[in-house]
């Protein structure tokens, strides 16, 4: 079955030499055990001739003797360079998959989802390892084996190295009739893979969850279902690789028999001699031994390219991104940041923002407020460049920002999200993310300007505490206050707090706050809250209202003029009373 799939072979750069390799050592194994076969038939058919002495067994045995070592050391190394190939091809690809994905920015990854990812860089390229190592080798030498035989085995009977030939290389093209029905399987199979991982993930970071609302048995019973949808679609990847199977092997029995009645008639006739019938007997096999190991690959194919579907939509995920540094600057040389008729929407979605225009002032304290999908960690995500709007244009200290690249423009704006990312390993390693060249009394500096300089004191270690797996040996007050100190290591002139305190206790909250105050006198501030009276003292405040800005103003201002700003003061003033 010709399996060729560009995505594979694209992946298959830098491994040819091995998986010719493999070829070359295959068919050296099958040139021993041709010499093998040959030796054993002509010794065999010696028996049957009163000449036969000692030194002609003698020979027979030591000829046979030899090509059984070299058989088995062909073996030996083609099993050493698979296990290579196999190691080299996890490598590669995995490199591959995590460069692109490293590529993405926010957006890009909520297109291909983190799921597929996992999927991709894991299971994806298990399955795929096996193109490499076993069947594109087995392709190659399932061209090359036929054609050596051939040659064989015509100066026995032509008519049978002819039918052999024949019936091997028809089986190519007989086998691309099951392509078709593998093709339609393919998207469902990864679709039903992603579902299930993604289920029971879920259902990890969930445990908690489950066991309190007592749901983990429900939840094991759709795991189950989901699983069992799985099972299906893979035991419909087998039947139709056994359907092929079968197929193959009728047409190969059918042709050693025809080959085989060939033979006997030209034994009867004296035109084959015994030791001639026998070569063609073993060889008849060897002749498919190709066939077969490239029929024992196919599945490993099959699913190798359901895997490279996969892949291939994340190795085509566009991750350029616009830039021009000839684009004109902002017209009215505004100092900060300017944001001129923006729109934006997600695929699949209603537009976030519409025509949105805002101005942030350097120096100044700027929020956004409104009720939740209101547009506002978007309109965040478009200052940190993690997408582009479809329309509309920002411009940053006058310049376009698609003017400049989006590392450049992530030097001059740091984001402190709602959740902050911490990775296993030591405070020191986390914080030196931000800045690799920072000593520790910087370090130290800005953990206490996080506040969380007390903290660091009380800990043996000092920066090299270790956090845990995911930062889960500090609270989530000092998660948060850890991506503070990692935003001011940057040193950015624009610091972006997306809701930086809604997953924190009341008195991490106060501290927060307490920090952001500070930082306003030295920063320019971008402020997404939906504590109402944590902004209050904003210099200006902008009210989202299903992507659009309803209403914008000091504190003051807007509680004069009413509506969503002063609702939603009123609606939070009643809740803290009711607290």
């Amino acid at each position: 079955m010709l399996l060729l799939n560009k995505t594979l072979l694209r992946l298959a750069r830098g491994l040819w030499q091995w998986i010719l390799a493999i070829a070359a050592v295959s068919f050296l194994t099958l040139v021993g055990t041709t010499a093998l076969a040959e030796i054993v038939s002509q010794f065999l058919g010696s028996l049957f001739e009163p000449q036969v002495v000692l030194s002609t067994v003698k020979s027979a045995v030591g000829a046979a003797f030899l090509a059984s070592v070299f058989t088995f050391l062909a073996q030996l190394i083609k099993g050493l360079i698979e296990y290579k190939t196999a190691a080299k091809a996890r490598s590669t690809m995995r490199k591959t998959i995590f460069s692109k994905v490293m590529e993405l920015d926010a957006g890009g990854i909520e297109k291909i989802g983190p799921t597929s990812a996992i999927t991709a860089a894991v299971d994806a390229v298990e399955q795929m390892q096996a193109y490499f190592s076993s069947y594109l080798p087995s392709l190659i030498f399932s061209v090359i084996a036929p054609i050596y035989l051939f040659f064989h085995l015509k100066n026995i009977s032509l008519i049978v190295a002819v039918l052999l030939l024949f019936v091997s290389l028809i089986l190519f093209p007989l086998h691309n009739v099951f392509r078709g029905k593998i093709e339609a399987l393919r998207k469902t199979y990864w679709r039903s893979l992603d579902d299930m991982t993604g289920y029971y993930m879920d259902g990890l970071r969930g445990l908690t969850t489950l066991k309190l609302f007592d749901r983990d048995r429900e939840h094991s019973r759709v795991l189950g279902e989901k699983a069992d949808v799985l099972n299906k679609n893979i035991n419909a990847f087998m039947k139709i690789n056994f359907t092929s199977f079968l197929v193959t092997e009728l047409l190969i029995y059918a042709a050693i028999t025809v080959s085989l009645v060939i033979c006997i008639t030209g034994m009867r006739n004296g035109d084959i001699t015994i030791a001639q019938a026998l070569t063609v007997l073993m060889l008849s096999y060897s002749y498919f031994s190709a066939i077969r190991q490239l029929m024992s690959a196919s599945h490993s194919a099959l699913t190798a390219i359901s895997a490279a579907g996969k892949v291939e939509e994340i190795l085509q995920t566009d991750t350029s991104r616009p830039y021009n540094p000839e684009l004109p600057a902002d017209p009215e040389h505004f100092d900060g940041i300017r944001m001129e008729h923006v729109s934006y929407g997600y695929e699949g979605r209603s537009r976030a923002l519409q025509d949105v225009s805002l101005t942030i002032p350097r120096g100044s304290s700027v929020a956004l407020v409104g009720l939740s999908g209101c547009g506002k960690s978007t309109a965040a995500s478009l200052l940190m460049r993690f997408c582009d709007p479809d329309q509309g244009t920002i411009f940053i200290e006058g310049k376009e920002y698609r003017s400049v690249t989006p590392q450049q423009l992530r030097t001059n704006i740091a984001m402190v999200p709602q959740q902050v990312n911490l990775f296993s390993g030591t405070i020191r390693e986390n914080l030196l993310l931000a800045d690799p060249n920072a000593n520790d009394e910087k370090l130290k500096e800005a953990l206490s300007e996080a506040g969380l300089g007390s903290f660091l004191k009380t800990l043996p270690k000092g920066l090299d505490s270790d956090v845990g797996n995911a930062g889960a040996a500090l609270s989530g007050g000092q998660r948060q206050k850890m991506g503070i100190a990692r935003a001011l290591l940057s040193e950015a002139q624009y610091m972006i707090f997306d809701e930086a305190t809604s997953s924190v206790d009341p008195q991490s909250e106060r501290e927060i706050w307490e920090t952001i105050g500070r930082l306003s006198k030295t920063r320019t501030l971008i402020i997404i809250s939906h504590r109402m009276s944590t902004i209050q003292n904003a210099n200006c405040i902008y009210v989202l209202e299903k992507g659009v800005v309803a209403q914008r103003g000091s504190h003051a201002e807007l509680m004069q003029q009413g509506g969503l700003y002063r609702e939603l003061v009123t609606r939070q003033q009643a809740m803290e009373v009711a607290e």
